[in-house]
């Protein structure tokens, strides 16, 4: 084994052993969700599905939360795998439930050399519900074939900045 690979699997242990030592997951998929809700004043979930983390805003409650992240050129969200309903009212009231119940969605940007979280903004489930209805009609609509025929839409860059509130 070399020395790099001998480090990459002691850091491994120990990022595992912390995850552990603190309650939280130590499942690879949700690392991100982890790190960047920690970063960004969050409580980290540590359930396997349902919100990604809570956060309170000047309220001792706290409030669920979605987390999208990407290591990609330009911070996104993509909200993909949404179960087909029979008819565009029942997706909109399915698809209504899904995000609002969320009071915020985070959309993380990860450098993809170091892991490092460069930018974090939110919008809240209302905003989401808007921005993502009119992406999912059309292909709620679409009249072709998919090998997935699940819902999905993705909001951008653009939409992200123009309507979200900065962290980080």
């Amino acid at each position: 084994m070399s020395p790099e690979h001998e480090r990459i699997i002691n850091a491994w242990y120990e990022i595992n052993e912390a995850l552990s030592a603190a309650g939280l997951s130590t499942d690879p998929r949700k690392f991100r969700e982890t790190v960047a809700s920690i970063l960004t004043d969050c409580r980290p979930s540590t359930e396997k599905s349902g919100p990604d983390c809570y956060f309170t805003e000047d309220q001792e409650e706290e409030d669920p939360a979605e987390r999208k992240s990407t290591s990609g050129k330009n911070i996104k969200g993509s909200y993909t795998g949404q179960s087909n309903q029979s008819t565009w009212a029942e997706q909109v009231k399915y698809t209504e439930k899904k995000i609002k119940e969320m009071k915020r969605h985070y959309f993380d940007l990860f450098c993809p050399k170091t892991g490092r979280l460069l930018d974090s903004w939110y919008l809240t489930g209302d905003k989401v519900f808007e921005i993502l209805l009119t992406k999912i009609k059309g292909d709620f609509h679409s009249p072709k074939q998919k090998a997935d025929p699940r819902i999905k839409g993705t909001l951008c860059m653009t939409e992200i900045k123009k309507y979200g509130t900065k962290v980080i």
